[in-house]
């Protein structure tokens, strides 16, 4: 009777060992799946990024017209600087007309 005792505790305890391996184990495959499916989504994030990164890129302006985009904003401040000189002469000009003098170079 006392090996059977023992052989049934053994059993018991084989059987817990088992129980508590097969629920470790669960919990492991689940959590895997968990993280399986967050890797999916950024996955597919990583995939969408990319594909807004090409278009892009492929909007971008090559070197040729930014070059030429430069060289216009200049030409824009350097015009905008030219009418600012005019409008202060046109100015001047009719202040002039308004108290009778004459600015332009070389009038009496």
């Amino acid at each position: 009777m006392f090996v059977r005792r023992w052989l049934s505790a053994l059993m018991l305890a084989l059987a817990l060992a088992a129980g508590a391996a097969l629920m470790l184990q669960r919990q492991s495959a689940k959590q895997l799946c968990d993280e399986i499916a967050l890797l999916r989504d950024e996955n597919r994030e990583l995939a969408r990024l990319r594909t807004d990164n090409a278009r892009l890129v492929a909007a971008q302006p090559s070197a040729a017209e930014l070059e030429q985009l430069r060289a216009d904003r200049a030409a824009v401040v350097q015009l905008r600087a030219e009418m600012e000189t005019l409008s202060a002469r046109l100015q001047a000009r009719e202040r002039a007309v308004v108290t009778g003098r004459d600015v332009r170079p070389g009038a009496k």
